[in-house]
């Protein structure tokens, strides 16, 4: 299990419009196993629930962005039937679905290393910022197994080649190539301040409206999710209607 250490907290801030999600297992590398990513959904759900919440700033602390799922958790899995261990990574994926499902952006630093399950959960922030240096890597195949959710976001999300060469281990992504790839909005400097860069983004989005961004989440998720603009209609005639009431204010 984890170290004792571990926590995840939330504390409010910009006089509510902001939630911090805190998750602090940094003496493992920020690791996770299923209770921990369970707690960490949860967390950023809850957040996501207050009404007067416009965007979450999800910090993963300590000098890595996450070491991926814990190798600890894996003793049980040994001699398990294979529907039971495909289960097992289908619900673990449909935690990190529920965090792309939420109805504010979440936006992250990311820093260091990025290790397997890791990139899902990259994968699952709506506005990662990452430093130049940052380094993604996907040791599964060395140890025998392909990865799976993972994999499938990698597969959908990469050219082909560059899918290959991160799936088996062939190649290590620097913070500048995720942005090349589109897996991370924005990238800075190794030598810059990252967190500032984070606040920067936070400070841009303030400038929206919560009910908005909420909207513009609304519309991202939904095209992606049914690959038509039916609902994307719908969202941008509320706001429209809206801000004719309010003066240009949705």
């Amino acid at each position: 299990m984890y170290d004792s250490g571990m926590s995840i907290t939330v504390t409010s801030e910009r006089a509510g419009r902001v939630a911090r999600v805190t998750f602090d297992n940094s003496a493992r590398g920020n690791c996770v196993d299923a209770a921990l990513l369970q707690e960490l959904t949860e967390a950023l759900e809850g957040a996501a629930a207050d009404p007067s919440c416009a965007l979450i700033r999800l910090e993963m602390a300590g000098r890595h962005f996450c070491g991926g799922w814990d190798t600890t958790s894996f003793a049980d899995l040994a001699g398990a039937p294979q529907a039971a261990v495909a289960d097992r990574l289908r619900a673990s994926d449909a935690l990190l679905e529920r965090i792309r499902g939420l109805p504010v952006p979440v936006v992250a630093g990311v820093r260091g290393k990025i290790i397997g399950f890791g990139v899902g959960l990259l994968s699952a922030v709506h506005l990662p910022v990452a430093a130049a240096d940052a380094q993604a890597h996907l040791p599964e195949a060395r140890f025998g197994f392909a990865p799976a959710g993972v994999g499938h976001v990698i597969a959908q999300r990469l050219p082909r080649a560059h899918a290959y060469a991160l799936l088996t281990g062939l190649t290590t992504a620097t913070g500048r190539q995720l942005h090349s790839w589109g897996l991370v909005a924005r990238v800075i400097e190794a030598d810059a301040d990252l967190d500032a860069a984070v606040d920067e983004v936070i400070d841009t989005l303030l400038a929206v409206p919560g009910a908005t961004l909420r909207a513009v989440v609304e519309v991202v998720e939904s095209s992606l999710a049914t690959g038509r603009p039916d609902r994307a209609y719908q969202v941008a005639a509320r706001t429209i209607v809206s801000a004719g009431r309010n003066g240009g204010t949705p």
